[in-house]
């Protein structure tokens, strides 16, 4: 194959995946990011940018996600998410998040959370209060970071004074659902390079 094929064949490609990205109104990214890994967890995409960040759990119907984010100027903050549906309850044992880093260091930091209904609706909840669930089926839902829910969706966060480093791990307080336990596993981040969809306008 000669020099003018190859070159040929490498600009037909280039315009193809230019073609594809602006019909599709995204282009495919390598992005470095912290995911969450813990047995019996689904992976999830954020919605925007669509990265596999979120981690879900599922009980009687609640759905648990936990994530984090760069909070800046060197802190990371942690989110613990619930979507209650109609008839289930949520309740947390403890209001803190701890983290061990690589190195073997524990620290805790205090949640603070929102709740968010439907019609717009959104109000401050503490870790302690007991979550009751409804749902809304004639009304469009709440966007979570990774869909839209039509249950009372409970957003909890902590941040913390470091950025814990490239791994580390994330002990969640005990809960329970309808009054039963319901032991979520610890979530271990680690940073890894992937290949995402990433929209133009995200």
């Amino acid at each position: 194959m000669t020099d003018r094929s190859l070159a040929a064949r490498f600009a037909l490609g280039l315009g193809l995946t230019a073609l594809i990205a602006t019909l599709c109104g995204c282009a495919p990214m390598r992005v470095t990011l912290i995911q969450p890994r813990a047995p019996g967890g689904q992976i999830k995409n954020g919605l925007c940018p669509p990265q596999p960040d979120f981690i879900l759990f599922e009980q009687d119907g609640v759905v648990a996600a936990v994530h984090t984010r760069y909070a800046g100027s060197g802190r990371r903050a942690v989110y613990v998410s619930f979507e209650v549906p109609a008839h289930r309850t949520v309740r947390l044992f403890g209001s803190a998040l701890v983290a061990t880093t690589s190195s073997g260091e524990r620290v805790s930091s205090p949640m603070t959370g929102t709740w968010y209904g439907s019609r717009g609706r959104s109000a401050g909840v503490t870790p302690d209060s007991l979550m009751r669930g409804r749902t809304e089926h004639l009304r469009y839902g709440t966007r979570t970071g990774y869909r839209i829910t039509r249950h009372d969706f409970f957003d909890f966060s902590a941040e913390f004074a470091s950025d814990l480093g490239d791994g580390f791990t994330v002990t969640l307080p005990k809960l329970a659902v309808n009054g039963f336990s319901w032991d979520l596993p610890p979530i271990r981040f680690v940073r890894v390079r992937c290949w995402v969809m990433m929209p133009f306008n995200c």
